[in-house]
């Protein structure tokens, strides 16, 4: 499980707790509800992370990607399909495929 994953948990059975303790009378303490908005606002921020790892943006199967196309040719993958800048290629022979 991810990082995120566990504070996500770890957060929302804190939260759970919190509700119950306001639902058997204490919803009147400040101090509760700010904890509650608080984690709240972190957890949104941790469901956007969540997702962009599971679209494999931060961890998943980009990285996977990169860490192969590294190991089989000597350099990561988006190194390799960038194009190359007009300044460095004024002294290189480019093939232009036709």
């Amino acid at each position: 499980m991810t990082a995120t994953m566990e504070r996500i948990n770890e957060l929302s059975t804190e939260r759970a707790k919190l509700y119950r303790l306001a639902l058997n009378g204490q919803s009147g303490n400040a101090s509760i509800r700010q904890r509650i908005l608080e984690m709240s606002r972190e957890l949104d921020g941790l469901w956007g992370e969540r997702r962009q790892e599971r679209a494999g943006r931060r961890e998943g199967i980009d990285l996977l990607v990169d860490r192969a196309y590294e190991r089989a040719y000597g350099k990561r993958y988006d190194e390799a399909v960038a194009p190359i800048l007009v300044a460095e290629a004024e002294d290189e022979a480019v093939t232009i495929a036709a």
